[in-house]
């Protein structure tokens, strides 16, 4: 698989938060010279507009994600 296609390893803000087991919120991520959304799946809700990091792909524009702060920003 082509690294720059996958969408996972990429930092995403949820646009609608995640509800934990309850169901998926919705996540853009910045990927092939644009910008994309995906379904957002997580182990525990995460609120919109919060940043998350993308860490598998559930295939059909779905992807499990968790919280992200950046380390690098002050």
């Amino acid at each position: 698989m082509d690294v720059d296609l996958s969408p996972q390893g990429r930092v995403g803000v949820l646009l609608t938060g995640t509800r934990g087991s309850d169901g998926p919120g919705e996540v853009l991520i910045r990927i092939r010279g644009g910008t994309e959304t995906y379904r957002a799946f997580s182990e525990s809700p995460i609120t919109r507009g919060e940043s998350v990091l993308v860490i598998e792909s559930r295939g059909h524009r779905a992807v499990d994600v968790v919280p992200w702060i950046d380390p690098f920003y002050d």
